[in-house]
This record gives structure tokens, C-alpha cells and sequence, in this order.
């Protein structure tokens, strides 16, 4: 049995730009599982405005006429609708990523926010990205790095700045930025 690794949980995870361009280029991604042998991930700078919440909340059943797109979480299961939010609201799902934002993975939130009840800032995505056989610690990880692995990743905390107060076309560069000056900090 894999042992549990919470140490990035609730991370933004930032394409580095030396990456190859691919669906994860300029890439910034929420981390909501990670284990020694698993990594979960929603994207949250990839909006879908062609399908907005409203439309996918009628039909589920749900009243609300919300313009707010549905985002691109990943390339995997995107059948199915997970809710990263602030904290100001929980539900019997809700697991909290760090101490200012959750996910929600069921249909409780989207009938909190249908009635204005809901969190003050969410981004409900469609699918994610998942990293196996300890992928993603590989990537991390300058020192167990192979050749052939073509992504290289940076870290900063999630915040409900960066994850939810910044433009999504300013996203990937604010969180490079933010990334350069936690580096630059640490040799200080």
C-alpha cells in the first residue's frame, strides 16, 4: 500500500518554460491528489467559454443561468464536474487542499451556488490530469529526473490570489513570477 505524500496537496504546479509545446505548455495546475504512487491535477488556466456552468448546471437539473466558463481540469475522465473553491463554503465531500481552498467532486456545491449560497470564488473543471507510478515526484524532482522525461514543473502554494484573482490569459506568467521570487527569497 502506497504511503501517503500530502506535501504538495494544494500547490499550483507551473509548466516550467523550457517545456516542450504541448497541451501543457504555459500549463498551471492545482494539486488535489498526491501520493507516492499517484498525482491528480486541475488545470485552472484553460477556460472552455463555449460551455458555460450555467448550461451544464440546467443540465444536471439545476437553475442557474451563471455565465462563468467550465474549465479544462485535464485530459482525463472529463465527463465529470470537480469544484476547487474557497473555504467559505463545505460540503459533506468538500476536502480541504490547504486552509483557504477545497474541492468539491459532488452535485451539493453546484446547488449551493445555483441559490447564492455557494463559496465566494470557485472554478468548476472538467476532467484531470493524472500522473502514475510516481510521475510526477519524478518530474518534481531535479536529482530523479530521466533523459526522456520532457516535463520539468515549479511549485508555489495555492492562494485565492493566485489561483482565483488572476486573469487566466495572466495566470501562467504571474505564477512564473511568483515562482521566480520564492527562488530568489530562498538565497537571500
Amino acid at each position: 500500500m502506497a504511503k501517503k505524500n500530502r506535501r504538495y496537496l494544494g500547490h499550483l504546479l507551473i509548466s516550467n518554460p523550457n517545456n516542450p509545446k504541448d497541451e501543457l505548455e504555459r500549463s498551471v495546475i492545482m494539486i488535489v491528489t498526491h501520493t507516492d504512487s499517484v498525482g491528480i491535477g486541475l488545470q485552472i488556466n484553460n477556460p472552455n467559454f463555449d460551455l458555460p456552468l450555467g448550461k451544464v448546471c440546467h443540465n444536471m437539473g439545476i437553475d442557474y443561468n451563471g455565465l462563468e466558463p467550465i474549465w479544462y481540469g485535464g485530459n482525463m475522465m472529463q465527463n465529470k464536474i470537480h469544484v476547487i473553491h474557497s473555504m467559505d463554503w463545505r460540503g459533506l465531500s468538500t476536502v480541504a487542499l490547504n486552509k483557504d481552498i477545497g474541492i468539491t467532486n459532488d452535485i451539493s456545491i453546484l446547488a449551493a451556488i445555483s441559490r447564492g449560497e455557494g463559496p465566494e470564488y470557485f472554478k468548476a473543471c472538467t476532467g484531470y490530469w493524472l500522473w502514475e507510478d510516481s510521475r510526477l515526484d519524478i518530474q518534481l524532482d531535479p536529482r530523479n529526473r530521466l533523459e526522456t522525461e520532457p516535463h520539468k514543473w515549479e511549485l508555489i502554494p495555492a492562494s485565492i490570489e493566485n489561483t482565483f484573482e488572476v486573469d487566466y490569459e495572466d495566470c501562467w506568467q504571474n505564477a512564473i513570477e511568483e515562482v521566480a521570487r520564492l527562488k530568489v527569497s530562498e538565497w537571500i
